[in-house]
């Protein structure tokens, strides 16, 4: 089954902030390194996507859920404020559902749904 992207980033945005203006937050830098580092496994460009924009207080966008169905896996980074926020457990939820209606959540005898 082919997909159009790798992997999606799940992370709580307050994670991402930068310690000072001039840098970027630490999942802004590891999203590149994994971008990097996926591409030169593959031997060509990763396609990895994340919400860079949605806060805790946006309504849940249909635009995350709406890439679930074209994505093979799901990569949740995992900190306190990720295991508190309801919005976080939506998109794991979400993933999980999709994946069960896109090919279901085993593809090649590979588990696309986590391990909970």
């Amino acid at each position: 089954m082919g997909f159009d992207k790798h992997l999606f980033i799940s992370y709580a945005h307050i994670d991402n902030q930068p310690l000072t203006p001039e840098q970027q937050g630490w999942i802004s830098r590891f999203h590149k390194s994994l971008e990097a580092m996926l591409s030169m496994r593959l031997g060509s460009p990763a396609k990895i996507w994340r919400d860079e924009k949605l806060c805790g207080n946006d309504v849940f966008a249909e635009e995350i859920i709406e890439q679930f169905p074209h994505t093979a896996l799901l990569v949740s980074v995992l900190t306190p404020r990720y295991l508190n926020a309801a919005w976080c457990a939506k998109e794991v939820q979400a993933f999980c559902h999709s994946a069960q209606h896109s090919g279901g959540v085993v593809v090649e005898n590979k588990s696309r749904s986590p391990k909970i």
